[in-house]
């Protein structure tokens, strides 16, 4: 037996902690079957000093252990043991010698903090020039150790000596910043010289005042702000604190400008000169009136990650472009050849070619933004045999790059596309003999790498915002790709601090499409949607900030994570806040909606109980007439399109906005009762779970007896006795089935389901909301064969279609890969995996065992599939399930980690309980 994976608090080693009792994790592994972890022995210390014996602990559990030794110190590096016995199926006892690992403590106090927050980066209207900052120190001889800490307002890169002190990305990372800040901490005594040393900083917009997430610029500030924190210790036990002060010097340099959207214009010829003092600030947040909380990194850090070479090619307009054969989010490393002083060189990222061959943005550059460029490099050469450029603060999606200004060779290796995203540790995998599925499931796997950079943003091109709609429909099969944990603790936090007092909660989070600085309700936001209000608790947020689905993440989404990691402690950081979003939905359904005064549910005294009120997104982006728009578009394709005249489009610009305004008042006017009152009984069924798993016992009554009454209602009320519910949808059916609203009309609303699919000619019809249900709640009712039918399709609306026109993410929209109107890499259509790790390879989570505790494995073959494949790193370790049907009949092998138990169900029934090991069936 071994023991493995050791992890603080989600993390290998982390750098720096500030939980006062981290949590530690193991994994054990071991060729015999049915091993269980009899106790474990933890032991921590720090240098000498032993900090916690744990002794021996009579235990199975190997997750989120509690520290529960002597008061943890600022700066402290602890190392940590664990020593395991076990047990297999023939009670033989088995050991593992000591597994060891360490951590170290961040700043836990605020007087930790000897520096002080500088600015350094002035407001301008237009682009802003990135800032550029350094200090001149001493080090003196015997230095031992030197750790920096470091964060800001906007984004940083540091340098000691010439050196970048990581590889970390978009730091800090974005958090609701007037209520938190990250700090990042490095040991860099390597980079370190005897005598003098220059430690370098450069700053740019990022989403503190940059125009990323589609909001205006100074969502949150006007100026760039700096903490840096440089501590040196040395072997006559001193430490030397040099920290961001008045001795700082800041200046323009080459980089003009750099914002994560627009991008960056970069001027080689300039150098960093003609430096000045920095101003002290005092930092303090518009919505305390203090500083914000300095917190250490809570997430994994960004990174860059996988490389694709561009193959140039001429479009059919005769511009150069570079194909890099996989979209992506994150930038190009580029190589210029034989310069001149001052020549241009502009690239312009887009996600692809339109029908007639040419480089196009306009898919996902329709925004009536204020911004002046959109996903651009313009590089200004100083004239060199050979030049470098890469950006350092803008990140674009794309997979097409168009290059002007250059005209040379391009050889090998001089544009290299980077991928840039969260470095989440990759868990899941799946494959199968269609070819096009496996290729479903790696284009999702590329839209949430695409996607998670520090947050889920619903596309790394056009908004960049964590929607949270998106986020709830995709979590599950998020954590299933990649270890989501810390990621999504992390984030889920900001949605609580950012809950508006009524209890409603942001669309997206951290808000940076909603204002939270009175001072930016200004005539240019206003003016893109009149509709903008103060975000977070003092206000009530921007219409559309009251949608069920996309509220429902309240719940959902922390319920979501307990489920695939078993910790409690998620559901203890997001329980109010998800209690106080099912208060908001009550309160709304007890609002009147006289628009439905005479409905039979109103007269009968059951309105209050029904939500028909509030801005409503319902089932958004339904596939619903999507083949004859597609036709439409083809057959109008190359009609002539006359020119406009300036006045002409500023005149279209108007009629736009003011339909987007009369459809946002529809929508807030009319409500959605299907849909918001389903997702309101689900989210009340789930609050009761939480309640009962965290000993809350009145609440769990209470809300369990609301959701009990609801569903009720919903039956009586919305469903017809024939089972309809609205004709022409699936999304509905798929709905009231999945969240369990039918009662003894459940048959009927199948076969309402059934009916309406095939009349569909076995295609799907649902939207956003309910695509992730619809495989599964077919195979879950006995209809697999349906389910198959429909996940094989490859015409549109379908999965495999854009699969087969060569897309390698997931678009937007069930049209979009025709209509070139919407992102090509969103990730939310991608859940469908869910049903192919949970259904199609059978790996499915037990809810009353959260965390892979215990498990299912029931696969389900169907469709033309012949073999299928899939591994799930748990916890625990890793599942697999791999079967294969030839002329011999079904063959099945699946491995169960150790320390679990899985329910094995084989297509004929039969049903076995395993310990860990590899089975063969």
């Amino acid at each position: 037996m071994r023991i493995y994976d050791l992890k603080t608090e989600y993390l290998k080693a982390p750098n720096a902690v500030d939980a006062v009792q981290p949590r530690f994790s193991w994994k054990i592994a071991s060729e015999s079957k049915g091993v269980r972890q009899k106790s474990y022995h933890i032991v921590a210390k720090s240098e000498a000093e032993t900090l916690w014996d744990s002794g021996t602990v009579e235990s199975d559990e190997c997750r989120f252990i509690r520290y529960e030794g002597k008061p943890l110190q600022s700066r402290q590096k602890v190392v940590w043991q664990v020593f395991v016995t076990a047990e297999d199926a023939e009670k033989n006892l088995l050991t593992a010698g000591w597994e060891t690992s360490f951590f170290r403590m961040g700043l836990l106090h605020k007087a930790d903090w000897r520096a002080k927050w500088i600015t350094v980066g002035e407001d301008a209207p237009g682009r802003r020039k990135a800032a550029y900052v350094r200090r001149q120190f001493t080090v003196r001889a015997g230095l031992i150790e030197a750790r920096l800490y470091q964060t800001a307002h906007g984004l940083y890169e540091s340098f000691l000596n010439g050196h970048a002190t990581d590889n970390d990305k978009f730091k800090p990372g974005l958090t609701s910043y007037y209520y938190r800040i990250q700090y990042q901490t490095y040991d860099v005594a390597d980079l370190l010289n005897t005598g003098e040393n220059v430690w370098k900083v450069i700053l740019a917009d990022g989403w503190w005042r940059g125009s990323t997430g589609g909001s205006i610029i100074n969502n949150f500030g006007h100026t760039l702000d700096f903490l840096g924190q440089l501590e040196l210790v040395y072997t006559d036990g001193t430490t030397e604190i040099i920290g961001t002060d008045e001795k700082f010097e800041t200046s323009d340099g080459p980089l003009l400008a750099a914002d994560m959207l627009m991008g960056d214009i970069y001027d080689a010829r300039l150098r960093a000169e003609n430096w000045h003092p920095v101003r002290l600030t005092e930092c303090t947040s518009i919505v305390s009136g203090t500083m914000a909380q300095l917190i250490a990194s809570r997430s994994v850090p960004v990174r860059e990650n996988e490389r694709f070479e561009g193959k140039p090619f001429h479009d059919a307009s005769g511009a150069l472009i570079l194909d890099f054969g996989q979209n992506i989010a994150g930038n190009v490393l580029m190589v210029l050849r034989n310069t001149r002083p001052g020549q241009l060189v502009r690239l312009t990222h887009g996600e692809t070619l339109d029908h007639d061959g040419n480089f196009t943005i306009d898919n996902v550059n329709k925004c009536s933004l204020p911004i002046e460029a959109f996903q651009e490099v313009t590089y200004i050469c100083k004239g060199a045999p050979e030049e470098v450029y890469q950006p350092s603060f803008s990140i674009f999606g794309f997979r097409y790059v168009k290059v002007e200004g250059y005209e040379n060779d391009i050889q090998a290796g001089d544009f290299t596309a980077v991928a840039i995203y969260s470095f989440m540790e990759e868990t899941g995998d799946f494959r199968c003999s269609n070819p096009l599925i496996t290729k479903l499931v790696e284009n999702a796997r590329w839209s949430q790498k695409g996607n998670f950079m520090d947050v889920p943003v619903d596309c790394p091109t056009r908004e960049r915002n964590a929607w949270t709609g998106d986020a709830q429909i995709f979590v599950r099969t998020a954590c299933t790709f990649m270890n989501g944990y810390a990621f999504y603790e992390k984030w889920l936090k900001d949605q609580t601090l950012e809950q508006f007092e009524s209890g409603k909660v942001g669309i997206t989070f951290p808000s940076t499409s909603s204002a939270h600085n009175p001072a930016a309700l200004d005539e240019r936001l206003l003016s893109i949607n009149p509709f903008y209000s103060l975000a977070g608790p003092t206000g009530n947020g921007n219409i559309g900030e009251d949608a069920t689905g996309w509220g429902d993440s309240a719940v959902w989404l922390p319920y979501s994570v307990y489920l695939w990691y078993g910790d409690v402690q998620i559901l203890k950081n997001q329980y109010e806040t998800a209690r106080r979003w099912v208060e908001f939905e009550l309160a709304c359904a007890r609002n009147e909606n006289p628009l439905y005064a005479d409905q039979q549910y109103v007269l009968d005294g059951a309105g209050q109980y029904v939500l028909d009120t509030c801005f409503q997104y319902g089932e958004w982006n339904e596939a619903f007439g999507v083949r004859e728009k597609v036709k439409a578009y083809y057959e109008h394709l190359h009609d002539p399109v006359p020119e406009m005249s300036p006045e002409q489009i500023a005149a279209e610009k108007k009629a736009f906005a003011q339909q987007v305004q009369r459809f946002l008042l529809s929508k807030q006017k009319t409500g959605d009762a299907i849909t918001a009152t389903a997702y309101m009984a689900r989210s009340l069924r789930l609050v009761a779970n939480m309640a009962r798993i965290l000993g809350k016992v009145e609440d769990a009554e209470t809300y369990a007896a609301l959701a009990e009454k609801i569903t009720g209602i919903y039956a009586r009320y919305f469903i017809a006795e024939d089972g309809t519910i609205q004709e022409g949808h699936q999304a509905p059916y798929v709905r009231a089935l999945a969240m369990e609203l039918c009662g003894e009309k459940k048959e009927k609303v199948l076969e309402k389901l059934l009916s309406e699919i095939e009349a569909n000619g076995y295609a799907l019809n649902t939207g956003f909301l309910s695509t992730p249900f619809l495989l599964p709640v077919l195979a879950e009712n006995g209809h697999s064969t349906e389910a198959y039918r429909i996940l094989e399709n490859e015409e549109l609306p379908g999965w495999l279609y854009p699969v087969k026109k060569g897309m390698t993410t997931i678009p937007e929209s069930w049209g979009g890969v025709d209509l070139l109107n919407d992102s090509l890499n969103h990730y939310s259509y991608g859940s469908v995996c869910e049903f192919l790790f949970q259904y199609t390879a059978g790996i499915r989570p037990d809810p009353e065992n959260p965390g892979w505790k215990h498990f299912f494995l029931k696969p389900v073959p169907g469709g033309s599939l012949t073999y299928a494949e899939a591994r799930q790193e748990t916890p625990f370790g890793e599942i697999r399930s791999i079967w294969k049907l030839d002329e011999e009949g079904f063959h099945y092998v699946c491995s169960v980690p150790a320390n679990t138990v899985a329910t094995l169900t084989l297509p004929n029934g039969e049903t076995r309980m395993l310990g860990s090991g590899t089975y063969i069936f």
